[in-house]
């Protein structure tokens, strides 16, 4: 069955047409097609289009088969030739038209890129080709930062200069990154981009980070205690709860954009869903549901639209519920914490451990890409842990009687 993502939009016949995946040795997509027979001759024409990225790949596979229909393939042949990929500031120009993010948020992740291809190239940004974002890019960006950082600190002030920097570098990476990710490449359907994948992909050298501070055992159950009239006055901030707050440790986009469809065999498919316009975090995965939470998730259903799992008329009000609402009721137990979604769901992790989980079994119930994130954060809680012995009948594990 052909990829519904791979389909060529064509307006000068009612065929379809998809992108064939690149030949052996070669990383640009494709296109196969039969054209109209010339002086009663068939033939089968197999082009690259140049691109890597798929919407470009579907405009300059679509030029090339109205071209083949209209003039007989003329008007095709300069296609592959041209290097007419955008400029940053036009990449830049269809984000912010399109993004539904906070204005302050688009512009914190523009003013990011425009920063890092000025510190590593130089000049004005916006001209420069998207041919630049590269892995190359970042990895410039990061050793520059930090030569810099380096050469203005003293022998007192440098470890603590180099911690900042590394933490502003790897913010500005982030909000960068976020410009091209998948989920945004629909906005730019209609302009020719490079392969972003090693851009999106490049990280910096992780900031040595504290070790989290625990959560008031007293506050949580105090909270816990709440939720009761929680569900009464507020069942969108409840059902948010529940899906933060120790059961499932989801995130905040997750829990936005969840959907009833979502849950098959008692779990939660945090999966692409492209269809929906939502790539998760991290990496995919399926995360179980306790059959009374699910239960109690289902119930709020009747006030919920267009199978939405956070009751809700339209998706202004499921973002201020998840957002703003829940951590304004949290924070009247945890008051000395920047973002309680993350405390939530870290709180939801340790609880795994606690219950005897493996450092597996965490990353795979978050959905962390590396288990040296899950390490990062939850392999002290393991530490106080008294290792199991085995007795004299224990060597061999009980066989069942038939």
């Amino acid at each position: 069955m052909k990829d519904r993502k791979l389909l060529i939009p064509v307006r000068s016949t009612t065929r379809k047409f998809y992108l064939h995946p690149p030949p052996a040795g070669r990383n640009d997509w494709h296109v196969r097609f039969a054209p109209p027979p010339v002086n009663g001759v068939r033939r089968v024409v197999f082009r690259s289009t140049g691109a890597k990225e798929i919407a470009a790949a579907k405009r300059i596979a679509s030029q090339i088969i109205e071209s083949f229909w209209n003039d007989a393939g003329r008007g095709a042949e300069p296609l592959k030739l041209r290097n007419d990929n955008a400029t940053i500031g036009e990449l830049i120009e269809r984000y912010e038209r399109n993004a539904v993010q906070r204005l302050r948020t688009i512009r914190g992740n523009v003013r990011s890129l425009r920063l890092i291809v000025k510190t590593v190239h130089n000049g004005v940004p916006d001209q420069k080709p998207t041919t630049v974002l590269t892995s190359n890019l970042i990895r410039d960006f990061e050793k520059r930062r930090v030569q810099r950082a380096g050469e203005r600190a003293t022998a007192a002030t440098r470890a603590g200069v180099i911690q900042r920097t590394r933490n502003s570098t790897a913010s500005f990476v982030r909000q960068a990154r976020s410009i091209v990710a998948l989920r945004k490449m629909r906005f730019y359907e209609d302009l020719k981009l490079p392969d972003l994948a090693a851009f999106r992909g490049e990280s910096v050298e992780t900031p040595h980070r504290s070790l989290p501070r625990p959560l008031d055992m007293k506050a949580l159950s105090a909270m816990e205690a709440a939720t009761p009239k929680l569900a009464t006055e507020d069942p969108a901030v409840y059902v948010a709860h529940l899906l933060f707050f120790s059961r499932l440790g989801l995130r905040n986009i997750e829990i936005v954009n969840a959907r009833t469809h979502w849950i098959s065999d008692g779990s939660i498919g945090i999966i692409n869903r492209a269809e929906e316009n939502f790539f998760p975090k991290g990496c995919e995965g399926w995360v179980p549901i306790a059959p009374d939470v699910l239960a109690e998730i289902i119930r709020f259903q009747p006030l919920s639209t267009n199978g939405y799992l956070i009751p809700g008329r339209n998706q202004t009000e499921r973002h201020k519920a998840v957002y703003r609402r829940h951590s304004k009721w949290v924070g009247q137990w945890i008051k000395d914490r920047a973002k309680t979604s993350y405390e939530l769901r870290r709180y939801a992790g340790s609880r795994l451990l606690d219950m005897g989980a493996t450092i597996f079994e965490v990353r795979d119930f978050l959905r962390h890409r590396d288990v040296q994130t899950t390490q990062m954060w939850y392999a002290y809680r393991l530490q106080n842990r008294h290792l199991r012995t085995i007795g004299m009948c224990d060597l061999l594990p009980a066989i069942s009687e038939q």
